[in-house]
């Protein structure tokens, strides 16, 4: 006996056809961002990992300019003392 289902079947809105060489259709064809996502999905690890790499070095690179001038303003301070003979 068949279940008494009372939810109505959906109706398809797409559907995708695998032909014998191994290619797959969409139908309806997906919209250019959709298919420039999908495209782009597979490397997005790798871009977000180049992007923190290079975030994390500009910031360093700041830092280190930042840290640099202080203390040659530091130095160019101080008093100067002879040094050598007493």
């Amino acid at each position: 006996m068949l279940p008494n289902n009372p939810i109505a079947p959906r109706s398809v809105r797409k559907y995708e056809v695998i032909t014998p060489d191994g290619r797959v259709h969409q139908f309806p064809r997906p919209s250019w961002p959709r298919r420039l996502f999908g495209r782009l999905y597979p490397h997005a690890d790798v871009v977000a990992l180049s992007a923190t790499i290079f975030a994390l070095i500009m910031i360093a690179g700041f830092a280190a300019e930042a840290l640099d001038r202080s203390m040659i303003d530091a130095c160019n301070e101080r008093p100067a003392r002879p040094t050598g003979l007493s």
